[in-house]
């Protein structure tokens, strides 16, 4: 039933970022509610559903995408457990330090994406105007999307 439960969540993610790029994207910016989704799992999950859930939502992005096949796997799996060392030491509960990762790990996948393409693929797939803009709504989707986590967890037992 878990299984099913965590199959269920990773489907209803993935079309709802979906949907929200198509959308309601604004001048092509739209939050990455794959790398919030991949954020609160972190957070929540047990270390070793962590990186599964950073890796298959990972995989998803990289099958949206034209460019190099496996960058966004390895770095939302880097992110998932960056975020395990970091649960030990920090509280990542609070709105406020949700808030926070979210910005940060933003830019610093951004920055790991845009490093491997370049080194790996010589292209640059990064645009300026999702890297000033997408860090700040993906900080502020955060702590809805990770509500929306807490409560499966609490009432499905689910993550």
């Amino acid at each position: 039933m878990r299984l099913m439960g965590d199959i269920l969540i990773y489907l209803l993610t993935g079309v709802i970022y979906w949907w929200w790029t198509t959308n309601l994207s604004i001048f092509g910016v739209a939050p990455n509610i794959i790398f919030v989704a991949a954020l609160a799992a972190a957070i929540i999950a047990r270390p070793a559903k962590a990186l599964v859930y950073g890796f298959f939502f990972g995989i998803y992005l990289d099958m949206l995408g034209s460019n190099l096949f496996g960058a966004y796997a390895l770095t939302y799996t880097l992110m998932a457990y960056g975020i395990y060392i970091m649960k030990r030491h920090l509280d990542l509960v609070s709105p406020f330090s949700q808030v926070i990762a979210a910005f940060t790990l933003t830019m610093i996948s951004m920055l790991c994406y845009q490093g491997l393409s370049l080194a790996l693929a010589k292209i640059n797939p990064l645009q300026l105007k999702a890297f000033l803009v997408e860090p700040f709504l993906n900080a502020l989707l955060a702590p809805i999307v990770f509500y929306f986590f807490a409560q499966l967890k609490r009432r499905f037992d689910l993550l």
